[in-house]
C-alpha cells in the first residue's frame, strides 16, 4: 500500500518537478556558459542507447550531484584501471553533477568507455526504460540514494545493486522512518551495503536494513588524492589576484542566509587583520549573481570582483587587488582551497547540515563550521575530538574563532597539521569497497 501511495504522489508531483527544473534553468541565465542542456526526457528513461567500444555489459554507478561525483572519481579512475574490458554508465541528477561528469570524463566518452545521463525520476516506466537501455551487469550507488520502484525492477531483473559509502545521518533516518515498511523493503532489495561509520551501520539496521549485507568500509572520501595542477592553479590565481601577500578567507558551499553573515564577519575583522579578503563560492550556480548583488552593495565600498571577469580583464584590471572575489566557477573548488589560507564551510550557519570537509583538509588547511553539520555528523565529531577543525554555534562566535586563528600562526599550523593526518590514517575504504565488489566482476 505505501508502494502504491508513493508511486501516485510521484506521478502527481513529477510536472512540479518539471517546472522547478526550468525555473531553475531561467534563474541562471547570467551564467549560460555554465548550464547544461535540461534534456528533460533523460528524467522519464527517454535516451539514445549507448554504444560501447566494448562488447560487455556495463557496470553503472550513481552518484547525485558535484560533491558525490567527485568523491566517486577515484573509484572510477579504480575501475578504469583495473577493469578496462568494463564500460562505465555514470548518473547523476543535476545540471551541476552532470556539467562535472562531461568535463572530467570527455576523453572516455569519446571513447565509447563511459555513457553518462541523468537517473530518471523514481517512476515504474523511466526507470524500466532506463534498465532496457543501459543493460548493466551490476549497479553502484553512492551514499543516500534508496529509490523504491528503482530496487524493485533491478531485484525483478536480478541486477545486482549495492549502496556504497552510504551514509544515514538521524535527521535522515527520521523521515525514512515515516515510511517504516516501505524503507525497509526497499533497504533490503540492496544486495549489499557498505555503510561508511559505525552510525550509519547501526540506522541503516534500524530502519531494516538486512545486517548480513551490512559492511563497514569507512568513507571513500578520505581516499583523496590532492592533484598537483590543482595546487598550481590556486597559486597562480592567488597570483593573479595580487593576494600573495594576504590573507585569504575562503567561504566554501554557502547557502541562502550565510553570505550576508559571512559579509558582516569578514568586515568586522578587516579592521584588526587589514591584510583579510575573501574567496565566497555558492552552493548553487542559481545563485552567483544574487550574492555578487549582495556583496558589491557592501556599505564600506570593498572592491568585489567574479572569477569568470577576471580571465577576460585588461592587464589595467589585473593590477587591482579585489577585496572580496566570488567563485562563480563550476568544478574549481580544489583550485580555490588551494588558493586560501583559512575555510569556513557552509551549509552550518543555516540548517543544510554541512558539506564535506575534506579537501580542504587534505590541502592542510584549517577548517570553522557551525552548528549545523548532521550531513557528515561522524566525521566532524572525529575532527573535533582530534582539534582539528573548530566548531561554532553563531556568526558572532565564527567572528571571535576567526579573529584567534588569524592572530595565532602556531594555532593554525597545529589544526592543518592534524586534519591532514586524520586523511592519512582513515584512508583505505575504496580498497575494501573494491575488494567488497571484486566477486561480481568477470576476470
Amino acid at each position: 500500500m505505501q508502494r502504491f501511495l508513493y508511486t501516485s504522489l510521484y506521478y502527481l508531483l513529477t510536472p512540479l518537478l518539471f517546472l522547478r527544473l526550468l525555473l531553475k534553468h531561467r534563474k541562471s541565465a547570467d551564467y549560460k556558459t555554465l548550464r547544461q542542456p535540461l534534456r528533460l526526457a533523460e528524467r522519464l528513461g527517454v535516451f539514445t542507447q549507448p554504444v560501447f567500444a566494448s562488447a560487455r555489459q556495463p557496470v553503472w554507478i550513481h552518484t547525485v550531484s558535484v560533491g558525490e561525483f567527485l568523491a566517486t572519481r577515484p573509484l572510477i579512475n579504480k575501475f578504469l584501471e583495473n577493469y578496462p574490458d568494463y564500460p562505465l554508465v555514470i548518473t547523476c541528477t543535476t545540471t551541476t553533477g552532470s556539467a562535472q561528469i562531461l568535463k572530467t570524463f570527455a576523453r572516455e566518452i569519446a571513447q565509447q568507455r563511459i555513457f553518462h545521463c541523468y537517473l530518471p525520476y523514481d517512476l515504474p516506466g523511466s526507470v524500466r526504460r532506463f534498465l532496457n537501455r543501459i543493460k548493466p551487469s551490476l549497479g553502484l550507488i553512492m551514499e543516500t540514494e534508496i529509490w523504491p520502484n528503482l530496487l524493485l525492477e533491478c531485484e525483478r531483473r536480478k541486477l545486482p545493486v549495492w549502496l556504497l559509502n552510504a551514509r544515514m545521518s538521524a535527521r535522515s533516518a527520521k523521515g525514512y522512518a515515516r515510511f517504516g515498511r516501505l524503507t525497509k523493503n526497499t533497504l533490503q532489495k540492496f544486495t549489499g551495503i557498505a555503510a561508511q561509520d559505525a552510525l550509519d551501520d547501526g540506522r541503516l539496521k534500524e530502519l531494516g536494513a538486512d545486517g548480513n549485507t551490512l559492511h563497514i568500509t569507512g568513507s571513500i572520501k578520505f581516499d583523496i588524492k590532492v592533484q598537483p595542477e590543482d595546487i598550481a592553479a590556486g597559486q597562480a590565481l592567488r597570483r593573479q589576484l595580487h593576494w600573495q601577500t594576504k590573507r585569504v578567507l575562503m567561504a566554501a558551499s554557502t547557502h541562502k542566509g550565510e553570505d550576508e553573515q559571512i559579509l558582516a564577519v569578514f568586515q568586522n575583522l578587516r579592521v584588526k587583520h587589514p591584510e583579510l579578503v575573501l574567496l565566497v563560492v555558492p552552493r548553487h550556480p542559481e545563485r552567483f549573481q544574487s550574492v555578487y548583488q549582495m556583496l558589491k552593495e557592501n556599505p564600506r565600498g570593498l572592491n568585489v570582483t567574479k572569477r569568470t571577469e577576471i580571465e577576460n580583464a585588461s592587464a589595467k584590471d589585473q593590477t587591482k587587488s579585489p577585496d572580496i572575489l566570488l567563485g562563480d566557477s563550476m568544478g574549481e573548488m580544489m583550485r580555490y582551497f588551494a588558493c586560501s589560507d583559512l575555510i569556513f564551510m557552509g551549509g552550518t550557519l543555516v540548517p543544510v547540515g554541512g558539506h564535506n570537509i575534506l579537501e580542504p583538509a587534505a590541502l592542510e588547511l584549517p577548517i570553522v563550521y557551525g552548528p549545523h553539520i548532521f550531513n557528515f555528523y561522524a566525521i566532524n565529531e572525529l575532527f573535533l575530538q582530534y582539534q582539528a577543525a573548530k566548531q561554532v554555534q553563531d556568526a558572532a562566535e565564527l567572528e571571535q574563532v576567526l579573529d584567534s586563528l588569524l592572530s595565532d600562526k602556531e594555532q593554525r599550523n597545529s589544526m592543518a597539521k592534524k586534519a591532514h593526518q586524520l586523511i592519512e590514517q582513515n584512508a583505505g575504504a575504496l580498497d575494501k569497497i573494491m575488494t567488497l565488489i571484486k566477486p561480481y566482476m568477470d576476470d
